[in-house]
């Protein structure tokens, strides 16, 4: 079956990762690496069988350990040694380290230090790659301690449920750093759980590259003649290494020489050397040998990043010049009405008709209730390929939508409540929003996740919560919270065209506000607020619906003197401090009021970005408005004394006017009291 050239191709391969790995060994203690390295040495069969099997336009997703899979799928081996030096000219400008290995361009995407959190960005790959229509195959190659995460249940599931072209392989060397399999797992038959899916599955013993090989042959060939995914291998193998550096580890007592000896006689790049013909074996030895001494060489004269550097790739910046002021007068035409739901819905409709790449899906999307309506309708226009219902998988879906746009397509992933997306805070934080900067800007993550909050009919602890704080916290992530139904089309579009995950919140009760709202196309660009009302006494910035509520404040401020200035930062994330600073450089005054709690708060941030942007300008008196720092309770006689209102807010401001405390409360006026969200759902 084999003759000499293929024993020739397969040892290059195992030979050269090999002696890569031993290198990176003997120069690890120098401290010439300036990240922790998890070698592949004993594992190489593995991805040899694999890679070898794929086209160049096949996808791998792989894990921590991945120098033999990036190798073997033709990874950049220059590239990949300055990138372990820290260099400039490493596959991610020394910005992503051993762990977190990229080439794109071999179809090796970016690598996780985080265990099973490369499972959903592949199966989002996968989707992206059969909407696409394209034949290519993607690879999700993980340890068997990944299967201990539920993300890999729940992408296992999806990439069922769709039949998407993706090999799931677990690549088993029994060990979770120090932990036996046994000891983690009840049934340690990891293949077999695929069934559940029906999903089919193998288990292939003992390191066997060509058993691995053939397999993975069959699989792609199958699926690029039409056979459904997806299909998952249990590659059995053994780390010779320590977890993680360059030696050994029987002496921490959790595994013994005696385990290992089977596998170090298995080895398959001796048992593969004995096949190719000497004369030939030492030729591609020694050009080996020369190509890992170039690398090392190269890596060494390279030059480590320019100060510059550290800023550069957070986002992938457009041009600020085309950038629309949110204060401007809207050239375009004004002359109809539309509600919030309705001004989500049409921006949602007009870029999916204008772009094929957009998609939308979520929790109960395709429903008759529609999100509330604003997702009503696209389902029939633009069929189940591009609008969908997902499981209740919020970890492994938001992973896919990564993948989706690592693959070129640009995701609205709808999560009917922010609570629930406390559930995928890994993929958020450690994938969507690290992407673009750990690997050196060769991706871009263009997704959307839009997520509600808000307070009426007893939501309580688990529905109301606004937490877009967390999310802005963490650079390379954006958060817009749009108030008028204007705003909410404009920063839709703004986001979805965007190439950087966007966090868009809606308040539920904004959802019933009615406003002027164009036909035509147009963004509301991040990073500039609006002033929506003038005044000379007061700041104050309303964030989402707390916005409506501080223009009803401004009303009551006005009947007894007080001229609020009223600012909608809209972008919590770039936030517009200078509209605000230069408002309280005029007002020597400043409230805010959040929709979430105070404490480590967007609030907190504006304030202390206005205290210090005024240091030294200007003196002034400042307050800060929320939730109780109290859980969300659903009792009415209670929730009123949990949030914010126009007359609290109002009473607030009149304090820092007149100074001190006044007991002042405006009576009530019918004509700016709240639209009041009924349930049920």
């Amino acid at each position: 079956m084999y003759d000499q050239s293929d024993y020739e191709k397969f040892y290059r391969s195992l030979y050269r990762i090999r002696r890569v790995e031993e290198e990176i060994a003997k120069v690890y203690p120098t401290d010439k690496i300036k990240s922790p390295v998890h070698l592949s040495i004993g594992q190489e069969a593995v991805s040899v069988g694999i890679a070898e099997a794929l086209r160049a336009d096949d996808i791998v997703f792989g894990t921590y350990r991945s120098h033999a899979m990036y190798l073997a799928k033709g990874g950049n081996l220059k590239e990949m040694i300055a990138e372990l030096y820290g260099k400039v000219t490493g596959c991610a400008k020394g910005k992503g380290g051993s762990m977190h290995l990229i080439d794109n361009n071999a179809g090796v995407m970016g690598t996780s230090a985080v265990v099973g959190t490369t499972i959903p960005n592949a199966v989002g790959y996968a989707y992206a790659l059969k909407y696409q229509r394209k034949d290519s195959i993607v690879v999700s190659v993980f340890g068997d301690g990944a299967t201990d995460e539920g993300v890999f249940y729940e992408s296992l599931n999806f990439a069922a449920l769709k039949r998407l072209p993706i090999i799931f392989v677990c690549e088993n060397n029994f060990y979770a750093i120090h932990t036996h399999q046994r000891i983690r797992q009840a049934v340690t038959n990891i293949y077999e759980r695929a069934a559940s899916y029906g999903i089919p599955s193998e288990r292939i013993e003992d390191n066997d590259l060509f058993r691995i090989y053939e397999r993975v042959s069959d699989i792609v060939t199958g699926m690029r003649s039409g056979t459904p995914g997806p299909f998952l291998l249990e590659c059995m193998t053994y780390r010779w290494k320590e977890h993680v550096g360059p030696g050994e580890d029987y002496h921490l007592g959790f595994r013994d020489r005696q385990e290992a000896e089977p596998w170090v006689k298995n080895d398959a790049v001796q048992l593969l050397a004995a096949k190719v013909e000497p004369d030939r074996r030492s030729l591609i030895e020694a050009e080996v040998e020369s190509e890992i001494e170039e690398a090392f060489k190269f890596a060494e004269d390279s030059l480590f990043p320019d100060a510059p550097e550290l800023l550069a790739d957070v986002f992938q910046e457009k041009d600020q010049s085309k950038q629309q002021d949110a204060n401007a007068s809207p050239s375009r035409k004004l002359d109809r009405t539309l509600s919030y739901v309705e001004a989500i819905r049409e921006a949602a409709d007009q870029e999916m008709e204008r772009d094929p790449s957009t998609i939308v899906f979520g929790l109960d999307v395709d429903d008759p209730k529609a999100i509330q309506g604003t997702t009503k309708g696209l389902l029939e226009k633009y069929g189940p390929e591009r609008v969908f219902g997902t499981p209740l998988s919020e970890d492994a879906m938001t992973g896919a939508a990564i993948g989706m746009a690592l693959a070129g397509l640009r995701p609205t992933h709808i999560h009917i409540r922010m609570d629930f997306l406390m559930l995928a805070m890994n993929q958020m934080v450690n994938v969507a929003a690290k992407s673009h900067y750990m690997y050196g800007g060769r991706v871009h993550v263009p997704m959307v996740v839009r997520s509600m909050i808000g307070k009426s009919w007893g939501q309580g602890a688990q529905h109301s919560q606004g937490l877009y704080s967390f999310f802005a916290h963490v650079p390379g992530l954006k958060v817009v919270a749009p108030t008028t139904p204007y705003d909410a089309k404009g920063c839709l579009l703004a986001a979805i065209r965007d190439n950087n995950p966007v966090m868009y919140v809606e308040q539920r009760i904004l959802h019933f506000q009615k406003g002027l709202v164009p036909e035509s196309d147009y963004t509301v660009e991040p990073g500039k607020a609006r002033i929506t009302a003038s005044g000379d006494d007061i700041t104050l910035v309303g964030i989402s619906f707390m916005q409506l509520e501080c223009q009803r404040a401004q009303r009551y401020l006005e009947d007894v003197g007080i001229q609020a200035e009223v600012i909608d930062p809209i972008w919590l994330s770039p936030l517009d401090i200078d509209t605000i600073a230069k408002s309280v450089e005029k007002t020597g005054r400043l409230c805010v009021v959040d929709n979430s709690w105070i404490t480590c708060g967007i609030s907190a941030e504006i304030v202390a970005a206005v205290a210090e942007k005024l240091q030294g300008v200007r003196e002034f008196a400042v307050q800060r408005m929320g939730f109780a720092p109290v859980t969300c309770p659903p009792t009415p006689a209670l929730e009123n004394l949990f949030y914010p209102n126009a007359r609290t807010i109002a009473s607030t401001a009149y304090d820092l006017v007149k100074g001190g405390k006044n007991g002042w409360l405006p009576d009530e006026r019918s004509d700016l009291q709240d639209i009041q969200f009924k349930g049920p759902f």
